[in-house]
């Protein structure tokens, strides 16, 4: 038989539930540097550059030949100093400046093609002023496409035939793309050699301004004398970039 004392003893209960999960322990804290040694380093960032691409030079391909060069035929222009006009070679505008336009005939250069080999730097063509006997001044230009700031290399070849009053031969350019010979806008280049009789080449340098450039050739006979005929060929122009 029990004891009293056990009989006071609960009875023990069956555990039928699972205890709870404890929660993480929190990370155990960071040791700081002991003193005297070396401070954390922190990486530098990385620069970003602010510079734009550098964007490429197109150079332009030379211009030369074709008519440049005289070679792709002449047409008729309306002189208005000759009643038939005269010939000017495709790809160029002519001028002529009368140094008497009251005389009667008026006595002014005329524009011709010329085919006589002896008369031609190259290929089979020149663009002659006929100046036989006749005063003035007169030329072809032409107005071409450019990069503003670029350098432009010019040049030309031309031949006049033998005169008592001398003969004048010029390169123009006019930066504005102007088409007035008479303008203050043209620059003009004495040609690098006067001799008669022999062809004459000459070369400029310049630097675009704006998008259109405009080239002369221009002759000048100041007296109506015999000989001055002179003829122009072989012209190019190539870009030099900026």
């Amino acid at each position: 038989m029990p004891s009293v004392a056990e009989e006071s003893l609960p009875t023990p209960v069956a555990m039928t539930q699972a205890l709870p999960t404890p929660p993480p322990l929190p990370p155990p804290p960071t040791r700081a540097p002991e003193s005297g040694g070396p401070p954390p380093v922190t990486p530098e960032p990385t620069p970003v550059s602010t510079e734009l691409p550098a964007v490429p030079v197109v150079i332009a391909p030379p211009a030369h030949g074709g008519d440049w060069d005289m070679e792709d035929g002449f047409y008729v222009w309306p002189s208005p100093y000759e009643n038939f006009g005269g010939f000017v070679a495709n790809g160029w505008k002519p001028f002529v400046i009368a140094h008497e336009p009251n005389a009667d005939p008026p006595n002014a250069p005329r524009l011709n093609e010329n085919k006589n080999l002896s008369n031609v730097h190259s290929g089979q063509r020149s663009q002659e002023i006929s100046f036989d006997y006749r005063v003035g001044e007169a030329g072809l230009y032409r107005t071409v496409t450019v990069t503003p700031g670029h350098r432009y290399q010019i040049a030309a070849w031309a031949r006049y035939t033998p005169t008592s009053s001398g003969l004048h031969l010029l390169l123009g350019v006019d930066l504005t793309g102007g088409d007035d010979a008479t303008s203050d806008t043209v620059q003009w280049y004495p040609w690098r050699d006067h001799a008669p009789d022999r062809w004459l080449a000459t070369e400029e340098t310049v630097t675009a301004d704006g998008n259109q450039m405009t080239i002369f050739l221009r002759a000048i006979h100041p007296a109506p004398v015999e000989g001055g005929n002179t003829m122009f060929d072989n012209v190019s122009l190539i870009d030099l970039g900026p």
